[in-house]
């Protein structure tokens, strides 16, 4: 016989997670959301932050007023540490949380295939930290372009490389392309453009 007040518990409040708890309609059964943050963040625009398009705010909404027209859903923030199938509990760092189902969406990470050394040369962009992390090192080529002695050194600043051709590594190519046409030609005056067809 099924539980009057089932209580599902939703890891996650990335596009699949906040998208069951708008669309979950069992009206008996209690909803408790976790995530790590306490904004739920539009990832495809991450690379307008990354090239100063954008501030963070603008791509990041709180969780709770997303789903506050949902009130059987519960937000809670916390980082999950484990679960047991078995026994039907997710570990949270305080305390244990029972449950009668679980939603697990807790996204992606960049993958670095076994050589994590490449992720200081090379920063994945999915957490509004990557984004602004990029952000500073492209904004500070330009500063150490614009100090350059000579047009190699410049170049050698202004050289960026984007490793993968989906839709982010696309769009953050031709934001920093864009970027540098605008930026670079009205703010800096000691650079000169690469000779490179943008």
């Amino acid at each position: 016989m099924e539980k009057m007040n089932p209580h599902v518990v939703v890891l996650g409040a990335g596009f699949g997670g906040l998208t069951f708890c708008q669309m979950f309609n069992h009206r008996a059964a209690r909803v408790t959301l976790f995530d790590r943050q306490n904004h739920h963040l539009f990832q495809p625009l991450l690379y307008q932050v990354a090239t100063a398009g954008l501030s963070a705010p603008e791509i990041a909404q709180p969780i709770r007023s997303i789903l506050s027209d949902r009130p059987n859903v519960t937000v809670l923030l916390d980082h999950v540490t484990g679960f047991d199938l078995a026994a039907k509990t997710v570990r949270l760092e305080e305390s244990t949380l029972t449950y009668d189902y679980l939603v697990f969406a807790l996204g992606g990470h960049t993958s670095y295939f076994g050589h994590p050394e490449w992720e200081h040369f090379a920063p994945g962009l999915k957490t509004l930290d990557d984004a602004m992390g990029i952000r500073r090192r492209i904004l500070l080529a330009f500063e150490k372009a614009e100090n350059a002695s000579h047009p190699a050194g410049q170049d050698r600043w202004m050289t960026i490389v984007v490793v993968g051709g989906g839709p982010t590594g696309v769009e953050l190519a031709a934001a920093i392309a864009e970027l540098t046409r605008t930026v670079l030609q009205k703010d800096f005056k000691r650079m000169t453009l690469p000779k490179r067809a943008w």
